[in-house]
């Protein structure tokens, strides 16, 4: 889990190129990885509203209500999660959430990198359903790791360093395009 972790972290510091060949390598987990960075995201901009109306309580600890006004966590809760999630999904901001200017840059920023995640890999598996079917059936099963050069040697009825030339002539190519394909810097 540390790399994933580590892997968020750069993943918006790197190249085109760079983003290319990490979703190349991470492919099979490529939408789990979003989607932990997505639950992180959220966990953090919750903890850090947390520490805010933490730290806007009495030292005694009374509820004070205003005239009118109850308080219900449960569905300020549930709106923070919709409100994050939308953030999260491009649908509204993240500002909703939080005062501060300094975390609502921060969070944008990095909310901004998953959603560019999610783009670049929705577009990378396009690239990839656009390939002739022969480099399909090597590229995407090595790809889903759900098969390895030797099984695809044999099922094609040639060598292995046949199928890993194939392989990398595909690999070279699809990074080519999507280098061209993504932005250069996030």
């Amino acid at each position: 889990m540390a790399t994933k972790v580590n892997f968020y972290e750069n993943y918006g510091d790197k190249s085109a190129r760079e983003r290319a060949e990490l979703i190349y390598s991470n492919y099979s987990s490529f939408q789990g990885i979003i989607e932990d960075c997505k639950m992180r995201l959220i966990y953090e901009i919750k903890a850090e509203k947390e520490r805010r109306c933490s730290n806007h309580k009495d030292e005694l600890g009374v509820r004070i209500q205003n005239l009118g006004n109850y308080s219900n966590p449960t569905a300020d809760e549930a709106v923070l999660d919709v409100m994050l999630e939308g953030a999260i999904n491009g649908l509204n901001s993240a500002e909703d959430a939080l005062s501060d200017p300094a975390l609502v840059q921060e969070f944008k920023r990095r909310e901004y990198v998953i959603v560019m995640m999610a783009d670049e890999y929705a577009s990378f598996r396009r690239h990839l359903h656009a390939l002739s079917v022969k480099e399909q059936e090597i590229i995407i099963p090595l790809l889903k790791q759900e098969k390895d050069y030797y099984t695809l040697a044999e099922e094609a009825g040639v060598t292995v360093p046949v199928v890993r030339r194939k392989a990398s002539r595909i690999h070279c190519e699809l990074i080519s395009y999507m280098e061209n394909y993504f932005i250069e810097k996030l």
